[in-house]
């Protein structure tokens, strides 16, 4: 599946609008060679202006509507994610009142023409020329701060993740600095960027891997800090998206060796609010960095993960250790949805046959 709204253009200001309207008519009205007499040369060239402008704008505001998709109608993950980003009753305000100007100006469009052709002193078809110009530049005006918010909601809704909706997903989750972005770039051919501090995932990082022909998806979410879902920032929002919508199942990572910056109870304080509020999903737990962790800690977090009826994984995505068995588990458990998947495909791609073929 594509970002959904990959084909939303860049929005332009009144002010760019109106300048690029007025010089694309006066370089079409300079291109012609009315014929006739003086007041047939004026009415040509002022009807050719006014059709230009009322085309120019038109044409540039329905690009705006044709390359917004409905929010109604996109999945649900999409919807919510539109909702966290940008405000969704605005972004409908304003697309409504792009439309109201296109028909307004056709309108205009259309009157003024008319009164053109009514008109026999040019200085006074010049003038009609103007008042259009004007009405024109009035109403793209009245709607400035909406082409401005739909531009702004533009550049955030463009830069949304590209998922594929259909296929099974495990979902990475843990504070910030555990080691997912790493665990993504091992097992899947994404190449997140990764740093040594918080907050360095911005946004939500996909890749993909193949196990025996059959494709999952990995995400990392962003970190998801300890306090409540109300008080999270757009970013986490995402992440909280992700495990709502996306997670088929929860790799859920701890760093025992506490070099996240998150000590253990934090950690696991965590763990206990993302697992109450999605119990549902099936949870991977992994211990990652054992390489450098205490023994100490990491039996203190088996045996917190152990009471939660889970059977912790130890890790080091950094060295590879214990990445096979991880890869696993988490196969076994979202297999059957792939299978289901490949199996879907295949009838499509049989159905293609059968119907390009001769056989009764």
């Amino acid at each position: 599946m594509r970002n959904p709204f990959e084909k939303m253009p860049t929005v332009l200001t009144a002010d760019e609008l109106i300048d690029k309207a007025f010089r694309r008519a006066e370089k079409a009205a300079s291109a012609v060679t009315p014929q006739g007499g003086k007041v047939a040369k004026a009415r040509q060239r002022e009807e050719l202006r006014i059709r230009t402008v009322s085309n120019v704008v038109r044409d540039n505001l329905k690009k705006i509507l044709e390359g917004t998709p409905g929010v109604s109608t996109l999945p649900k993950f999409y919807q919510e994610l539109v909702d966290t980003l940008v405000d969704r009753d605005q972004f409908h305000r304003s697309l409504a009142r792009v439309d109201w100007a296109i028909k307004t100006i056709r309108n205009l469009e259309q009157r003024y023409v008319e009164k053109l052709r009514f008109e026999r002193n040019p200085l006074e078809i010049a003038k009609l020329r103007r008042q259009f110009y004007g009405r024109v530049a009035d109403i793209l005006q009245s709607i400035n701060d909406d082409l401005e918010y739909l531009n702004r909601a533009r550049n955030v809704l463009t830069e949304l993740p590209v998922v594929d909706l259909e296929l099974p997903t495990v979902v990475i989750a843990g504070h910030p600095n555990v080691g997912k972005s790493t665990l993504l770039r091992v097992l899947t051919n994404a190449k997140p960027e990764v740093a040594s501090y918080p907050f360095t995932t911005k946004g939500i990082n996909v890749g993909e891997f193949e196990e025996h022909y059959l494709r999952y998806q990995v995400i990392d979410t962003p970190g998801l800090l300890d306090r409540p879902l109300s008080e999270r920032n757009d970013v986490e929002k995402q992440a909280i998206l992700a495990l709502k919508h996306l997670g088929d199942v929860i790799v859920y990572i701890f760093d025992p060796s506490e070099h996240c910056g998150f000590p253990i109870e934090e950690q696991m304080h965590l763990f206990e609010e993302i697992h109450s509020e999605f119990g549902e999903f099936p949870f991977v737990v992994v211990l990652n960095k054992t390489d450098i962790a205490e023994e100490e800690n990491i039996r203190q977090i088996e045996e917190f993960v152990r009471k939660k009826g889970l059977r912790p994984i130890r890790i080091s995505a950094l060295t590879g250790a214990g990445l096979d068995e991880l890869k696993k588990t988490v196969t076994e458990l979202v297999r059957p949805k792939a299978e289901e998947l490949a199996r879907k495909i295949m009838e499509k791609e049989l159905e293609k046959f059968r119907e390009g073929s001769n056989f009764v």
